[in-house]
């Protein structure tokens, strides 16, 4: 757990929910792994992962912060937008944007050119080694978004090769580890939940954007694959997932990605040995 000493609060979609989402609950993975208690922050509320640069999100964590350090502040670290549009600039001004994403986000807030980016989950190996998952291993994993209806397996593949996984998973960071080893697992992964593909491309195992019943917010997806320097197509099958991958190579990118300027601009201090 999080220090009890006065602090920002720190953010994560669905945290209250019985069931949260793996991409968000992330947060929960970094909070009790990755991060120490020390925050370059006395208060605000801190986001660190997801598509949560929005209007809506900066007013509420401004005026939540305001209320209880009379400092609002919203603050973010390599996350992204869902979309390619503006922000008003008070709305703005009222953030702090320690990295973002990918350019389509750095663009859109008008940033500069050498603002850190890439998505924060791809620090993940640096922090956790999975473990080897029965249900996934040597297997092709399908990850439909958390708002996705339950699905078919055998629709999606007849093979028995084949598995389905829904993201949504306690908010605890033993949830959310075993949902690495899943990924971390299988020996090829169709991913209409973009931080499944985050994950697969950090751990190395290949991987496809996967159309699923639909791709939501497809910005976010491009702003992620261009923050690391790759371009990928969505595919609505296994053949379709592979022949993108080997086309598009994102492991060859990723190898290049330099994590250090991202790591650098973290809000709070890490553990030793990252």
């Amino acid at each position: 757990m999080r220090s009890k000493n006065i602090g920002p609060e720190v953010f994560h979609w669905r945290a209250k929910e019985e069931l949260g989402n793996f991409g968000d609950a992330l947060t929960v993975l970094y909070q009790t792994t990755m991060l120490d208690d020390v925050c370059s922050f006395r208060s605000g509320v801190i986001h660190l992962v997801g598509s949560v640069i929005s209007e809506n999100r900066i007013e509420k964590s401004f005026s939540r912060s305001e209320k209880s350090s009379g400092r609002g502040q919203a603050i973010f670290w390599g996350c992204g937008k869902k979309d390619a549009k503006s922000l008003p600039r008070n709305l703005i001004r009222k953030s702090i944007f320690l990295g973002v994403r990918g350019p389509g986000t750095r663009d859109a807030l008008d940033l500069p050119r050498n603002t850190p980016m890439g998505d924060t989950a791809l620090l993940c190996p640096r922090f956790y080694r999975p473990k080897p998952d029965s249900r996934t291993l040597g297997r092709v994993l399908w990850v439909p978004h958390v708002h996705h209806a339950a699905l078919d397996v055998a629709a999606l593949d007849p093979s028995p090769a084949s598995v389905v996984l829904s993201p949504a998973i306690p908010n605890t960071a033993e949830a959310c580890q075993g949902f690495i080893d899943a990924i971390a697992s299988a020996r090829f992964v169709m991913a209409n939940a973009m931080h499944a593909a985050v994950i697969a491309l950090a751990y190395g195992v290949p991987f496809a954007f996967w159309t699923g019943s639909y791709v939501n917010h497809p910005f976010k997806w491009h702003d992620f694959a261009e923050g690391v320097g790759f371009e990928a197509p969505f595919a609505s099958s296994f053949c379709d997932g592979i022949a993108a991958y080997d086309r598009c190579r994102p492991d060859r990118a990723f190898s290049a990605w330099d994590a250090a300027p991202l790591i650098s601009v973290c809000p709070y201090g890490l553990r030793p040995g990252l």
